[in-house]
């Protein structure tokens, strides 16, 4: 009974370790996702035209604004957007190019005309702006109890304890040092 006792003390001890020690690696450090690029797929029309909108944050066009399509460091073609955000740029081919404006940059994938996925549209819309969030839940992005509370719970020495406390308290708590018959 004793033997039993102590391991009760010993595994409420151990639990109570597995809490206090450091996260892991990152510990105490924001370190942020990294962020694959997302690559569009755009249907040229015939004569290689690529024909986009550019938009604000609110979805309103954007007027005389530049763009300019890269291909790797090559500047291909440059152009502005007219009254109703459109802009239009030919002799393009397929590939893989870089939209730009004065603030965000889109990677597209251009497809001759009748070569693109069946989803791929025949047109872009770009959104002016870098980071457009609407609508999300959540803590706000500078939260960092959140994120360490994220961390903690994905711990496995910290789920671990948890688990091993689970057991171990009410193991010591019912054993009584008295005569068993």
């Amino acid at each position: 009974m004793v033997a039993s006792c102590r391991w009760g003390r010993w595994l409420v001890a151990l639990a109570s370790i597995g809490l206090c020690l450091p996260i892991g690696p990152t510990a105490g450090k924001d370190v942020a996702p990294a962020k694959a690029p997302i690559i569009r797929d755009v249907e040229l029309a015939y004569g290689g035209l690529l024909v986009g909108r550019l938009l604000d944050a609110n979805g309103r066009p954007l007027n005389k604004a530049d763009i300019s399509i890269q291909s790797g460091s090559k500047t291909l073609a440059s152009t502005q957007t007219d009254a109703e955000g459109v802009f239009a740029v030919s002799n393009l081919r397929g590939g893989v190019h870089q939209i730009s404006t004065a603030d965000n940059m889109q990677l597209c994938r251009l497809w001759a005309p009748g070569t693109a996925p069946p989803r791929a549209p025949k047109s872009i819309d770009l959104v002016s702006g870098s980071d457009v969030i609407r609508g999300q839940y959540g803590p706000p992005p500078g939260n960092r109890m959140w994120k360490k509370a994220k961390v903690w719970a994905t711990n496995p020495w910290i789920v671990g304890g948890i688990v091993a406390a689970a057991v171990a308290i009410p193991v010591a708590l019912s054993d009584d040092d008295g005569p068993h018959s």
